[in-house]
């Protein structure tokens, strides 16, 4: 399955502490770097930070453990 540079970016930022950290830094500049169109990068502006943080506790919260239970 091929991912949307979109996806990939989510994924990243979801997954990637130095990327997430970037792009709260500066929203715009690292949504145009990834090759975002340009409602995607309006889109990406608008994302929920706390709501963010929350799902990256979540995915972390899942990872720990699906690591301790393999």
């Amino acid at each position: 399955m091929i991912q949307s540079p979109l996806e990939s970016f989510l994924a990243r930022i979801y997954v990637d502490e130095l990327a997430r950290n970037r792009f709260l830094a500066n929203p715009r500049e690292e949504a145009t770097r990834a090759g975002l169109q340009p409602n995607e990068i309006e889109s990406v502006m608008n994302i929920d930070r706390v709501g963010l943080e929350l799902f990256v506790s979540s995915l972390k919260r899942k990872r720990e453990h699906k690591g301790r239970h393999k």
